[in-house]
């Protein structure tokens, strides 16, 4: 059997050039990897809502599956939502009960949103549930991070000159992704790892450690594995060695 091609999903005011570290590590290790540039980050106009993502997520997994690739779909903070409702029917147990080859045989939340069908993360047209440093402009549709608070919010356990450096590759994410809902729960039909990363923002890990635990007493569910790890928000990019190791772990636990 062909090793599994791992999908790379961004999160929030972030492009897919994040995860060029992790791509360099898991390329040396005979790994393919995608990852999508999903519309919500960046796009202009903004998109009004998450929809364009969820697709885009949709058919990357889909261009891979129907050529009967094994995939490990890795979600980064808010691509756990998007990540998670995108994926119904795809997973392998119903592709192979459909007599269909491929499919996604593992979901790894990094620090990601880890939620139930049916969740909203601020109400529509509001900035509820969203912390001081999200800068939110209605009128433009977007929430943007000042260069002051990149670090504290996403890249705590990082030198100055890198922070820098990615504080550059930073986009206006879409007001509207925020006022999205979820429609499905992959975590529930497909072998899922949860990465807590203990450096992250302290409410944070605790925000994270409650959805996991949420998640976990949830019925069904396949969550199977909570690693915790001594980096920040971005591991990936922080320990992207370390990060490379555990994802290939953990996907072929489930190949």
């Amino acid at each position: 059997m062909s090793k599994p091609v791992f999908v790379l999903l961004h999160g929030a005011w972030h492009s897919p050039k994040c995860w060029d570290r992790l791509v360099g590590e898991l390329t040396k290790s005979g790994y393919e990897s995608v990852a999508p540039a999903l519309p919500s980050s960046g796009a202009s106009p903004p998109t009004p809502d998450w929809s364009a993502d969820v697709e885009t997520i949709r058919q990357t997994v889909l261009n891979l599956v129907e050529k009967d690739r094994d995939v490990v779909v890795v979600m980064h903070s808010f691509s756990g939502m998007t990540g998670g409702t995108s994926l119904d029917g795809l997973d392998k147990e119903s592709r192979i009960q459909k007599g269909l080859e491929g499919g996604v045989i593992r979901l790894i939340y990094v620090i990601a949103f880890l939620v139930p069908e049916g969740f909203q993360h601020s109400p529509q047209g509001t900035r509820d549930n969203m912390v001081p440093q999200m800068k939110t402009d209605l009128k433009a549709g977007t929430i943007t991070v000042e260069p002051e608070d990149v670090k504290s919010m996403f890249y705590q356990d990082l030198d100055d000159d890198s922070v820098t450096e990615l504080t550059k590759e930073l986009r206006p994410q879409s007001f509207g992704a925020f006022w999205s809902k979820t429609t499905h729960a992959a975590w529930r039909h497909i072998p899922t790892t949860y990465i807590l990363c203990t450096a992250d923002v302290p409410t944070t890990v605790a925000a994270a450690q409650y959805l996991y635990d949420t998640a976990k007493a949830s019925e069904p569910n396949k969550i199977d594995n909570l690693i915790k790890v001594d980096a920040g928000h971005s591991p990936f990019i922080s320990k992207p060695e370390w990060t490379a190791k555990t994802l290939i772990n953990e996907a072929n636990k489930a190949s």
